[in-house]
């Protein structure tokens, strides 16, 4: 009796964090998007964002601008798209659409939202708010369409992609696979092909590049080094290469230089799924995720960006979970997406530089505790 009072007091734990967690989420999510909400097709009526997104399951963001010629090729089809969807009725009108402006005046706004059936930001919406949420969903080009749950978690940053694909939305809300139905059953060593399985227990690199990039072919010298470094220490990893090239002659060429495993060339499938996945947009990307966990499922992202880990030449930190602190040297490309404090300490000497270093730790840890 005391064990299971004890589970199902952890459930009840559990499950009451994860709603308050998930609250939390949605009310963040919905201060984004402003009290109200515009729609051109009502005179552009306004509507409290709560009203207009309550019991909605799917929400889309629609980045875009008057000025860009891709949006005004792709708006169309997504206006059919919304209207095909809706039509539908019952279950297919769980979803909302909501424009979210790039458009410089309120005439080009206006001009360009006349003809959406969808809910738009109004143009006089909170400045940093557009901008939180452009940085929160990547819109670093436009046209952007993002797909979120109810909570404003993200199902795919592909939207644009999906609906020229699935016009009728048949797949609609276009969740990705998991990693695990995605993996493949056969990884490539330099001994041949084994099963993925005898991976299972042990952390994974993947390492996105081609033969044809050169700051690719710059790298991986030094990750092969790396790799096999890391390999005299320990044998609780694996590193396997997925290849964007465009024939297997050059994979074959670029894998020849490398001392770890690859996925097979003939997965194109699995290599562009994982790509999505883990939003590789651009290469050479090289991220570690833990082994599977013991009940089965996803194995967790730990590290998305190890690169100037491999080049800093220090292993000590295996596996290498971020840390909220570092040299700007060495990771200054997450500057950008990140909050950051940036501190310049110049003519000291090297007690009075690890002094500095040793507040910037204590404060980061403080801050990361907190939130």
């Amino acid at each position: 009796f005391d064990i299971n009072h004890a589970r199902v007091r952890n459930i009840f734990i559990e499950t009451t964090y994860i709603l308050r967690k998930n609250m939390s989420n949605q009310e963040d999510f919905l201060k984004l998007l402003g009290d109200e909400l515009s729609s051109a097709s009502k005179g552009r009526a306004t509507v409290k964002t709560t009203d207009a997104l309550s019991g909605k399951k799917t929400i889309m963001l629609y980045f875009s601008a008057h000025w860009c010629p891709p949006c005004r090729r792709f708006t169309p089809k997504l206006i059919d798209f919304y209207n095909t969807m809706k039509n539908k009725g019952g279950q297919w009108n769980d979803f909302e659409l909501i424009f979210v402006s790039f458009d410089k005046d309120e005439d080009s706004y206006n001009e360009y939202t006349s003809n959406m059936p969808w809910l738009c930001l109004p143009f006089d919406a909170d400045k940093s708010a557009k901008t939180t949420l452009s940085k929160k969903y990547k819109a670093e080009g436009i046209p952007h369409l993002v797909v979120l749950d109810e909570n404003g978690d993200v199902i795919t940053m592909d939207g644009v992609e999906e609906v020229s694909k699935d016009e009728e939305g048949a797949r609609f809300p276009w969740k990705p696979k998991s990693f695990s139905e995605l993996w493949p059953e056969k990884v490539l060593t330099k001994d041949g092909l084994v099963d993925s399985s005898t991976l299972d227990d042990k952390y994974l690199m993947l390492y996105f590049s081609a033969h044809w990039c050169p700051p690719c072919r710059g790298f991986t010298p030094t990750l092969s080094k790396a790799y096999t470094k890391l390999k005299e220490e320990r044998d609780n990893f694996e590193l396997v290469f997925l290849s964007s090239d465009s024939d297997i002659d050059s994979f074959n060429e670029y894998y020849n230089e490398m001392t770890f495993c690859a996925l097979p060339y003939e997965e194109r499938e699995a290599k562009n799924g994982l790509s999505k996945r883990f939003e590789i947009r651009g290469i050479p990307s090289l991220l570690i995720l833990g082994p599977v966990p013991p009940g089965g499922g996803d194995r967790p992202l730990i590290n998305k960006n190890l690169r100037y880990i491999i080049e800093n030449g220090d292993f000590s930190d295996f596996p290498f979970h971020p840390k909220p602190y570092g040299d700007l040297e060495l990771s200054g490309s997450e500057i950008s997406s990140k909050k950051c404090l940036v501190v310049f300490h110049e003519n000291g000497d090297d007690d009075e530089q690890k002094e500095v270093i040793n507040i910037v730790k204590a404060v980061a840890a403080r801050h990361k505790e907190k939130s």
